[in-house]
């Protein structure tokens, strides 16, 4: 089923943004070895759900997990 393969991807895509920080959806790419529309399905499912969030610098796209005050322990 796709949205499986979509969700296993977005996950693979999250594990990263955690270990690594921002990235760029190139680097993602480098890093990952999938095909950009890959990676763009896996991004749209991860901001879907707000743990990411993208910005935008000198013309690149970056993404980052998304923290909440929620998601923070003490």
């Amino acid at each position: 089923m796709m949205s499986h393969e979509i969700g296993s991807n977005a996950g693979d895509v999250y594990s990263l943004l955690s270990q690594k920080g921002k990235l760029s959806i190139r680097k993602i790419g480098e890093l990952t070895y999938k095909q950009e529309s890959v990676i763009f399905l896996a991004l749209g499912w991860l901001l879907r759900e707000n743990k990411i969030k993208i910005t935008e610098q000198n013309g690149e796209l970056l993404s980052e997990i998304s923290f909440t005050t929620s998601d923070m322990y003490y």
